[in-house]
């Protein structure tokens, strides 16, 4: 398999020199800050402030002074965990995401790179690799897969670094499956150093350049991606995988969305849950790349 790994790698080295400067977490101090920032992103997220108030609500009842604070933090967790799961605000989120970029049914036939990104995956030995990737990157191997085979002679480009010391890079990961999907070795190169979508891009763009490549993430995961990409000055052709909502308020009349919404009360789902606290991350680190000039 060919296998071009960042900094490694030999062609356009003026970039990658360039790459390995600007890019925050492949030094100490950067994994350090990189590690501290996702804590404080998972304990202010809407989760981490229900878990607390219920935590410190248990901790209080138990103090004789503080019991009456205890009852109203426990009371303001479980409130918040109803309107998580019978509200319609997870769909409204989401939706919030996704709707900008459509399916990409038919890729456009002057395009024949395709980048995609990972999302997360594991190393155990004598489990298939289906059971070592999670569902958004099988989702977005997938609709690469299946766009691959709409123009055989294209290029994917895997983008995903390591977690665990020791352990192969995401991206590696995902070529195993493509591998086993029946892509020729020498159509996939991968790219396994970056650590978030920032160094997706600036670590893929050896292999991209300006060239227009069609890009697959997942949906809700496609503003941040697009802005990150055409702020470098790339050419992606969105291609969003695993909707969760826009096929279901897309394009509606109004009295037919409202009722979708309104249907969340009847069907609680906990993946609510899960929905809610993807779309904060998506929009914090929307906003927090802007900040930073990223987009």
């Amino acid at each position: 398999m060919k296998v071009l790994l960042g900094c490694e790698t030999g062609g356009y080295r003026t970039f990658s020199e360039i790459a390995c400067v600007r890019s925050p977490t492949h030094t100490d101090f950067g994994k350090s800050m990189y590690f501290l920032t996702k804590t404080i992103e998972v304990l202010f997220s809407p989760l981490g402030i229900m878990v607390m108030l219920t935590g410190f609500g248990i901790i209080l009842t138990f103090h004789k002074r503080r019991q009456a604070l205890g009852r109203k933090l426990l009371f303001c967790g479980a409130a918040i965990f109803l309107i998580f799961l019978f509200s319609p605000l997870a769909k409204l989120l989401v939706f919030n995401l996704e709707k900008d970029y459509a399916p990409l049914l038919l890729p456009p036939p002057e395009v024949n790179k395709i980048l995609i990104l990972s999302g997360y995956a594991e190393e155990h030995p004598g489990y298939p690799i289906t059971s070592l990737l999670s569902e958004p990157t099988i989702g977005n191997l997938t609709e690469g897969l299946r766009l691959y085979r709409l123009m055989p002679d294209a290029v994917i480009v895997v983008s995903g670094g390591v977690m665990r010391k020791g352990e192969q890079s995401f991206a590696a990961s995902m070529a195993d499956f493509l591998v086993q999907m029946g892509v020729p070795e020498n159509h996939i190169l991968i790219e396994g150093v970056s650590q978030n979508t920032y160094e997706n891009f600036l670590e893929s763009w050896k292999y991209l350049r300006e060239d227009p490549f069609i890009l697959v993430a997942q949906a809700c995961h496609m503003r941040r991606s697009m802005a990150v990409a055409r702020k470098m000055g790339m050419q992606p052709v969105p291609a969003p995988a695993s909707f969760w909502v826009r096929q279901h308020l897309f394009d509606l009349e109004t009295k037919t969305y409202i009722f979708r919404l309104l249907d969340s009360f009847l069907y609680p789902s906990p993946n609510n849950l899960i929905r809610i606290q993807w779309a904060y991350h998506e929009h914090v680190g929307y906003y927090w790349y802007r900040l930073r000039n990223r987009i």
